[in-house]
């Protein structure tokens, strides 16, 4: 009973920091998070005495602090502090484990990014389809950091490992093994297609955006430009601008936001380019993909696809009694002035995926191609 008790108390103190850093309470909490600290108690006093088997207290509490910090952002997380320190050595990795970037979907981790050539592209693994477990470890329901550092120790230590995947139409399950190999920096590719310069980014950090700069200009003027953001997550919010910047040119401004208000702007300024730019994006293009799909639609690009994921946040470790919240101190607004966190950003042209097409890319080229027609009319 006393390690019931004492998980009924750090988990009210857990209501108490997540409810203030969502709310930007600096100082008393408001009256109302009382009645929420005295309604948590007893539905977990009430699971803990009613459910039928015995319940995992680690497992209650796990779920508990997860759905806390998933209601204020849907990106944070609560870590006890035992798994602090690996959760922190994952978010301090260039790249991550067996070339593949997870989030969250229908509260299964889901695959967002694969890297060419990694462990993870050769196993068959690609962006849309949920993991449900690794090594028979069932993860629904379970925080995004769990299978993190599950891929992260078994990349460590050079052990391969089992992979249960839901595919992406939800139709079946399959089984594949991530066996351990080099991971490679993501490398753009910059290519002709009927006229349209294609780029599909892959990553977008500093060196990325050079590269395609070098590319374009290689390339010489065109009249309309592809890019394409499904399946991008990796990079910094900065490059991402500047991409929109070198790609589509003019000055570009993307308003970031705290709880508290405004925290300023990401700024570039680019030549100004008189093609057309179209943008692919879904609910795989992510964090600073989504950053720079917000950053063209500021300049003016056209959307094509849809919603994507809904996270542009940057967070930091709070601590509190027995772990640590990371959630997210800032976030990118869309063009409409909402955050985009926990809601994405939605596409001009909505497009559905179809089995063995890539409907979004050949509509994306399409109107590329129709607006370098109006232009030589």
């Amino acid at each position: 009973m006393r390690g019931g008790r004492w998980f009924v108390v750090t988990s009210l103190v857990g209501v108490a920091a997540v409810a203030a850093l969502a709310t930007g309470v600096a100082g008393g909490p408001p009256g109302g998070l009382y009645r929420l600290a005295g309604l948590f108690g007893q539905v977990v006093a009430m699971v803990r005495n009613s459910y039928v088997e015995e319940v995992n207290v680690a497992r209650l509490e796990e779920g508990a602090m997860t759905g806390l910090v998933a209601a204020a952002d849907p990106g944070g997380a609560w870590i006890p502090s035992a798994e602090f320190p690996a959760f922190e050595a994952v978010r301090e990795q260039p790249l991550p484990a067996f070339g593949l970037v997870l989030g969250v979907r229908s509260s299964y981790p889901v695959v967002l990014q694969v890297l060419p050539s990694s462990p993870a592209e050769q196993a068959g693994l690609v962006p849309g389809e949920m993991v449900e477990s690794i090594d028979g470890e069932a993860l629904r329901g379970r925080p995004l950091w769990v299978a993190e550092l599950r891929l992260a120790a078994a990349q460590q230590r050079g052990a391969s490992l089992a992979v249960a995947v839901i595919d992406r139409w939800l139709r079946g399950k399959r089984d594949v093994v991530l066996h351990p190999g080099a991971v490679a920096p993501p490398a753009p590719v910059v290519e002709e297609r009927d006229g349209v310069v294609l780029i599909r980014p892959v990553g977008v950090g500093a060196e990325q955006v050079r590269v395609i700069r070098d590319a374009m200009a290689r390339l010489g003027g065109r009249p309309g430009v592809v890019v394409d953001l499904r399946g991008v997550v990796l990079g910094d919010r900065r490059s991402a601008v500047e991409l929109a910047a070198v790609v589509a040119g003019g000055d570009i401004e993307v308003p970031l936001a705290r709880r508290s208000g405004s925290a300023g702007a990401l700024r570039a300024r680019g030549e100004r380019r008189p093609w057309t730019v179209v943008v692919c994006q879904d609910v795989t293009t992510a964090a600073a993909g989504e950053v720079a799909a917000a950053a063209f639609k500021r300049a003016g690009a056209t959307l094509v696809g849809g919603r994507s994921y809904g996270d542009t946040g940057e967070r930091r470790a709070v601590a509190l009694r027995d772990g640590k919240l990371w959630i997210a101190e800032t976030w990118c607004l869309g063009p409409d002035g909402k955050g985009l966190i926990g809601q994405g950003l939605a596409a001009d042209e909505v497009v559905r995926l179809r089995e063995g097409e890539d409907p979004v890319l050949a509509r994306a080229l399409e109107i590329a191609r129709a607006g370098a027609a109006r232009q030589a009319a």
